[in-house]
Formats: C-alpha cells, structure tokens, sequence
C-alpha cells in the first residue's frame, strides 16, 4: 500500500518506490475532502506528468468557490467533463473555421486528386489536372468552398466563351467543377446544393464534319513526316484506324498485335473497350516504331516519356501552313486531328461500308452517333432502294404505259 503523505489541507500525495522527477521521487497527487457526508478522493495526477502541488491547490480552490455558491462542477470529475466538454466544443468551432476557410484549391489538393488517383484512369486524371490548372484555378482556385456562388461560376465560363471556348468544352469544365464540389457536400465541407446544378448551357451542335479528300491526306502526312515524324505517325494510326488522340496516347506496345494485326484500345472514352484493325501500312509503320520496346512502354510518348496529354503545335501549324482551313470561319468545319478519326468513318461510309460497321469500328455507344456520316453514301442508298425496282413484275413502270415518262 502506498503511504500517503498530507502536502496541504486537503491535498496529499505518494512517492514512487523507483522512478525520479528529477533528482527526487516521482509523486503521484491526489484531492482529499468531503462533501455530503462522504470522504472523497480524486486523483490530479503524476508529478512527472505535469501534476503539482500548485496545481492541486488551484483545482481544490476553484471547487471550494463553486461549493460555496452552487454553481459550476461540484467535484473534480465533474470539472473534467465539463473541461473535456470545452474542449471538444473548442475543436468542432475551429474545424467549422477552418472548412470555412477551405480553399477550392486546398480541397483539390488534400482530398478531391487523391481520392482520383485511386478510382480514374491515368488519363482521365491528366485531363483535370490540366483544366483545373488552365480554368479553373485562376478563376476560383483560391476562394472559400464555402463563398463560391453560381455568378462567380458564371463568369468562369464567360470567360472562357469570351476565349473563344465552345459551350461543349465550358459544359466539360463545369462538370469537371461540379464533380469537386459534390464531393466537397459529400464529406460535409460544404453545404448544399451544388451551385453548378443551377447553370445550364445553352447546348449547342459541337458535332464536327470537316474530312479530308485523299489529295488533303496525302499533303499532310508529307509535310508532317518531313517535320514531325512522331506526329505524323500519329496521324496516320488517327486517318486509317480511327482512333481519338486520347486512345493513341494512352496505347502501350502490350495493346498491339502484330500477328493477328490488331490494337486493342482500352478504356476508351466511353468505357467501350474494342480492337482496332491495322492495314498494312499501319503495320509497317509500327514495327517501324517498335525496336524491342517492352510491353509497358507507350507507343508514343511524350518528351519526358509520360503519357502525352495533346497533339502539339506541329500538327496545327502544318495545317496553318498548308492553308487547310483558310476562309473557314465556323470552327465545326476547320481541320483538327479529331477530323482525321472523321476522315476515317467518312472514307469508309463513301465507299460502301455499312453504317453498323463503321460504328463498331468507331467504338460509337450508339448508331445515333454513326448515322452523321449516312448522307455520304447516296449511291449505296439509292441501290438498296433500286432493288424494288419491277418486284411486281411489269415490264415497264404504269406511269409510263399510260404515255407519261418518269420524272
């Protein structure tokens, strides 16, 4: 049993058998008094721990004060509480101040990129970064979470219309920014509703149908190889596969298949992932690439060998250069690279290729999205529609029997 020894009138205390608060022995201090018939004792706590003699005087004072008026803790435990109370309110107000001071920016950083990295596709990552980055950040980066209203969204995206943005990309940034915030209301740093589900563009047709004839091609994969080689194979596995610039950067060697010549494009932008077939010039051209490259690497990197995030000045000023879209003002019908992957469908369409087909080929969701391309095969049209011609078996047409010629 340890022997108690009175420090002060209603204050006590023991000394430990072994262990020092410095040169003396550690003491462990304690309450003594009585209240409502009863001898009470609590404990303050170790010397070496903080505890003292001051402080226990200080605590036994405070409880005599509060005996005397009724009011506040009646006992040390109830002082505890009541402190421990304190401080749990104490850290719910400063947690509520700092969510209130929570920047767009801070929550992309601490919470919205990390819980990405776990769940998106590298390149899907890429892309928000880079519009984060570019729009988002230098409009609302540094406002509270808690501040941002539907008009400062609003004057994000004028500002990018005023840049020449269309209403499909503006849709793409504030869905980019909705995305954030939901999540923000998700882990309860922000207060709903979302402010970007009250803004609604006006949608517009983005749909491109500029497609190159064969002559345009040819001039552009000469002037690309003779200044751009990556850039023109590129384009060439974009102008004879079909295949978005996403999907051709994202291509590692382990996609490719020499032997049965087919490139396997996976998760594609619509989550439909389908094979590629490759011509021969398209396989030439790869092995050409190729040079024992391991499964892993990309098929066309960018300078710092990381996945490439946009096809790259080259390829613009080229088609500047050659004048591919001189006198064209709506930007629908100028050439970009996506307008090689419209070459593609387009050739095939004009040459007799089924609709459905080239939506596979093409990795279209649904043949809604093909059916852009039905108004350039007239001629397969008008001889699947001949095909009826003399079904019921007269020898001419009745309009002409009655001496009218067809119109």
């Amino acid at each position: 049993m340890p022997k108690w020894v009175a420090a002060a009138r209603g204050i006590r205390y023991w000394e430990h058998e072994t262990r020092k608060h410095g040169k003396r022995s550690d003491r462990y201090w304690c309450l003594q008094y009585r209240r409502n018939g009863k001898t009470v004792n609590e404990a303050v706590g170790w010397w070496s721990q903080g505890a003292s003699q001051a402080q226990a005087e200080e605590l036994l004072a405070e409880l005599r004060q509060n005996w005397r008026t009724g009011q506040g803790p009646q006992t040390l435990k109830e002082m505890r509480a009541a402190g421990q109370a304190a401080r749990e309110d104490e850290a719910r107000a400063l947690a509520q101040r700092e969510a209130d001071a929570l920047t767009l920016a801070e929550f992309w950083e601490r919470t919205y990129l990390p819980a990405a990295l776990n769940k998106k596709r590298p390149q899907t990552i890429a892309v928000e970064k880079w519009n984060f980055k570019n729009w988002i950040a230098p409009a609302l980066g540094e406002k509270p979470l808690q501040e941002i209203l539907k008009s400062d969204i609003e004057n994000m995206l004028a500002d990018m219309q005023s840049k020449g943005k269309s209403p499909r990309t503006q849709e793409h940034i504030k869905a980019i920014l909705s995305k954030i915030l939901s999540m923000a209301i998700d882990k309860e740093v922000l207060a709903g509703p979302n402010p970007c589900h009250k803004i609604k563009l006006v949608k517009e047709d983005n749909r491109r149908s500029r497609f190159l004839t064969p002559l345009e091609a040819r001039q552009l994969l000469e002037a690309l190889k003779a200044e751009a080689s990556q850039v023109h194979d590129e384009a060439f596995l974009a102008l004879f596969c079909g295949l978005r610039a996403g999907e051709i950067f994202a291509l590692t060697w382990a996609d490719v298949n020499f032997d049965t010549r087919q490139i396997f494009i996976k998760d594609p932008k619509n989550k439909r992932n389908r094979y590629a077939y490759m011509t021969n010039e398209v396989a030439i051209m790869l092995k050409a690439r190729h040079s024992n490259q391991p499964p892993s690497a990309l098929v066309f990197p960018g300078p710092d060998g990381q996945m490439k995030l946009e096809v790259g000045a080259a390829f613009r000023r080229i088609v500047r250069e050659l004048g591919l879209n001189d006198g064209i003002t709506d930007r629908r019908q100028k050439l970009v690279f996506h307008s090689l992957r419209h070459t593609y469908a387009s050739w095939l369409v004009q040459d007799g290729e089924a609709l459905y087909t080239v939506k596979e080929l093409l990795g279209h969701s649904t043949l809604t999205m093909t059916e852009r391309y039905a108004h350039l095969a007239p001629d397969h049209l008008r001889q699947a529609a001949d095909r009826l011609e003399g079904k019921l078996g007269f020898p001419e047409s009745p309009m002409s029997r009655n001496g009218v010629e067809p119109g």
